[in-house]
Protein backbone atom coordinates (compact mmCIF):
# COMPACT_ATOMS: atom_id res chain seq x y z
CA UNK A 1 0.00 0.00 0.00
CA UNK A 2 1.37 3.38 -0.99
CA UNK A 3 1.31 5.89 1.84
CA UNK A 4 -0.39 9.21 1.29
CA UNK A 5 1.71 12.39 1.44
CA UNK A 6 0.23 13.56 4.74
CA UNK A 7 1.29 10.25 6.30
CA UNK A 8 4.77 10.27 4.78
CA UNK A 9 5.50 13.81 5.96
CA UNK A 10 3.57 13.46 9.24
CA UNK A 11 1.41 16.49 8.45
CA UNK A 12 -2.27 17.04 9.30
CA UNK A 13 -4.89 17.17 6.56
CA UNK A 14 -7.58 19.80 6.15
CA UNK A 15 -10.09 17.28 7.49
CA UNK A 16 -8.53 15.44 10.44
CA UNK A 17 -11.74 13.43 10.91
CA UNK A 18 -11.04 11.73 7.54
CA UNK A 19 -7.49 10.70 8.45
CA UNK A 20 -8.29 7.35 10.14
CA UNK A 21 -10.10 6.19 7.00
CA UNK A 22 -7.45 7.57 4.65
CA UNK A 23 -4.68 5.82 6.59
CA UNK A 24 -6.34 2.45 5.88
CA UNK A 25 -6.22 2.64 2.09
CA UNK A 26 -3.55 3.47 -0.43
CA UNK A 27 -3.16 6.63 -2.41
CA UNK A 28 -2.74 5.10 -5.88
CA UNK A 29 -4.66 6.00 -8.00
CA UNK A 30 -6.77 8.91 -6.82
CA UNK A 31 -10.44 7.92 -6.77
CA UNK A 32 -11.59 11.52 -6.39
CA UNK A 33 -9.58 12.50 -9.47
CA UNK A 34 -11.00 9.56 -11.42
CA UNK A 35 -14.54 10.68 -10.57
CA UNK A 36 -13.85 14.37 -11.22
CA UNK A 37 -12.11 13.85 -14.56
CA UNK A 38 -14.60 11.31 -15.89
CA UNK A 39 -17.47 13.61 -14.89
CA UNK A 40 -15.80 16.52 -16.69
CA UNK A 41 -15.37 14.43 -19.84
CA UNK A 42 -19.01 13.36 -19.77
CA UNK A 43 -20.43 16.81 -19.06
CA UNK A 44 -18.23 18.48 -21.68
CA UNK A 45 -19.57 16.10 -24.29
CA UNK A 46 -23.13 16.93 -23.30
CA UNK A 47 -22.41 20.67 -23.22
CA UNK A 48 -19.53 21.34 -25.64
CA UNK A 49 -19.99 25.11 -25.41
CA UNK A 50 -18.78 24.92 -21.81
CA UNK A 51 -16.12 22.23 -22.36
CA UNK A 52 -13.21 24.52 -21.47
CA UNK A 53 -14.75 25.42 -18.13
CA UNK A 54 -15.90 21.89 -17.33
CA UNK A 55 -12.54 20.32 -18.20
CA UNK A 56 -10.66 22.97 -16.23
CA UNK A 57 -12.83 22.28 -13.20
CA UNK A 58 -12.36 18.53 -13.56
CA UNK A 59 -8.60 19.06 -13.78
CA UNK A 60 -8.59 21.33 -10.71
CA UNK A 61 -10.56 18.73 -8.78
CA UNK A 62 -7.65 16.34 -9.21
CA UNK A 63 -5.13 19.03 -8.32
CA UNK A 64 -7.02 19.70 -5.09
CA UNK A 65 -6.09 16.19 -3.97
CA UNK A 66 -2.42 17.21 -4.16
CA UNK A 67 -3.05 20.41 -2.24
CA UNK A 68 -4.74 18.66 0.68
CA UNK A 69 -1.94 16.07 0.90
CA UNK A 70 -4.15 13.10 0.06
CA UNK A 71 -2.30 12.11 -3.13
CA UNK A 72 0.95 12.28 -5.01
CA UNK A 73 1.14 13.74 -8.52
CA UNK A 74 1.48 10.27 -10.04
CA UNK A 75 -1.73 9.17 -8.25
CA UNK A 76 -3.60 12.03 -9.89
CA UNK A 77 -1.98 11.47 -13.31
CA UNK A 78 -2.83 7.76 -13.23
CA UNK A 79 -6.44 8.50 -12.32
CA UNK A 80 -6.82 10.97 -15.19
CA UNK A 81 -5.35 8.42 -17.59
CA UNK A 82 -7.61 5.64 -16.29
CA UNK A 83 -10.68 7.88 -16.52
CA UNK A 84 -9.79 8.91 -20.07
CA UNK A 85 -9.23 5.31 -21.15
CA UNK A 86 -12.48 4.11 -19.57
CA UNK A 87 -14.40 7.00 -21.09
CA UNK A 88 -12.95 6.28 -24.53
CA UNK A 89 -13.95 2.63 -24.13
CA UNK A 90 -17.55 3.69 -23.41
CA UNK A 91 -17.67 5.14 -26.91
CA UNK A 92 -17.52 1.61 -28.32
CA UNK A 93 -20.87 0.83 -26.69
CA UNK A 94 -23.97 1.47 -28.76
CA UNK A 95 -26.01 1.65 -25.55
CA UNK A 96 -23.76 4.38 -24.15
CA UNK A 97 -23.80 6.30 -27.42
CA UNK A 98 -27.59 6.20 -27.49
CA UNK A 99 -27.80 7.42 -23.89
CA UNK A 100 -25.31 10.18 -24.71
CA UNK A 101 -27.42 11.23 -27.69
CA UNK A 102 -30.48 11.41 -25.46
CA UNK A 103 -28.62 13.37 -22.79
CA UNK A 104 -27.36 15.93 -25.32
CA UNK A 105 -30.83 16.23 -26.80
CA UNK A 106 -32.48 16.72 -23.42
CA UNK A 107 -29.85 19.25 -22.37
CA UNK A 108 -30.38 21.29 -25.54
CA UNK A 109 -34.15 21.22 -25.08
CA UNK A 110 -34.07 22.13 -21.37
CA UNK A 111 -31.58 24.97 -21.96
CA UNK A 112 -33.62 26.38 -24.87
CA UNK A 113 -30.89 25.65 -27.41
CA UNK A 114 -32.77 23.09 -29.50
CA UNK A 115 -33.97 23.82 -33.00
CA UNK A 116 -37.62 23.27 -33.85
CA UNK A 117 -36.71 19.96 -35.48
CA UNK A 118 -34.82 18.86 -32.35
CA UNK A 119 -37.75 19.93 -30.15
CA UNK A 120 -40.22 17.91 -32.21
CA UNK A 121 -37.96 14.85 -32.19
CA UNK A 122 -37.57 15.15 -28.42
CA UNK A 123 -41.32 15.49 -27.86
CA UNK A 124 -41.99 12.51 -30.12
CA UNK A 125 -39.47 10.42 -28.19
CA UNK A 126 -40.97 11.47 -24.87
CA UNK A 127 -44.46 10.44 -26.00
CA UNK A 128 -43.10 7.12 -27.27
CA UNK A 129 -41.40 6.42 -23.93
CA UNK A 130 -44.52 7.40 -21.97
CA UNK A 131 -46.60 4.92 -23.96
CA UNK A 132 -44.04 2.17 -23.35
CA UNK A 133 -44.36 2.54 -19.55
Amino acid sequence: MRKRPFMRFNEPTLYPEDEPHLRKNGSYPSGHTLLGWSSALLLSEINPDRADTLLARGYMYGDSRLIVGAHWQSDVNAARLAASAAYARLHTSERFLEQMRRARQEFRVKKGLATIIEMKAYQKEQKKRAKAK
